[in-house]
């Protein structure tokens, strides 16, 4: 069971989840976070002394359930080369679950406006974790070797990373599956 503090945090950072991924987070006021939680101002100050404590939490907390997806939707799959196309499905199925919103990652990167290098670190944390976790599914692909691993760990990244981008401009996951039948020709 939780203690109640963690009760109000979770309460709090499914507030500034739902809110800063919505409607950005230079958009999203913490009265406005204080109210949709229904908690106490001070409840809010005594876990996130500011706005931005609360924006990194968000995204070390979005960090560790973007992780677990991923590998729980990639652990589905027993092929080594269909675990590499099973990251465009994963992120076909995220795209159309937040109606092509974007990567939440970048869409905070890109408006936030903070330079605190504890949000700047966990954004590069979060991005170099998905090449990484690439990484380790192309080293165990047995992919074709038109291209390097580290060719094709840049390529499948960039490949993916684009296509979220495109998907949440057109509103589609025709981008990401483009991006997935272009992979599966060079594995």
């Amino acid at each position: 069971m939780k203690q109640r503090g963690q009760v109000v945090i979770d309460k709090i950072l499914d507030t500034a989840e739902r809110l800063f991924y919505a409607q950005g987070y230079s958009n999203t006021g913490i009265n406005q976070i204080i109210e949709e939680a229904d908690i106490a101002k001070a409840s809010l100050y005594k876990h996130f002394q500011t706005k931005t404590d609360l924006l990194v939490a968000y995204v070390e907390r979005l960090h560790g359930l973007w992780l677990q997806r991923l590998e729980a939707a990639v652990g589905e799959v027993s092929d080594p080369k269909g675990k590499l196309l099973a990251l465009f499905d994963h992120h076909t199925k995220r795209q159309e679950d937040r109606l092509f919103g974007g990567c939440p990652f970048i869409k905070a990167n890109d408006e936030a406006y903070t330079d605190d290098p504890r949000f700047t670190s966990e954004i590069q944390r979060v991005k170099a974790r998905s090449k990484n976790f690439i990484r380790t599914l192309v080293e165990q692909s047995g992919h074709r070797q038109f291209l390097s691993d580290d060719e094709l760990v840049d390529t499948i990244y960039f490949m993916l990373e684009g296509s979220i981008v495109s998907a949440s401009v057109f509103k589609t996951s025709a981008e990401i599956q483009g991006a997935k039948r272009i992979i599966e020709k060079l594995i």
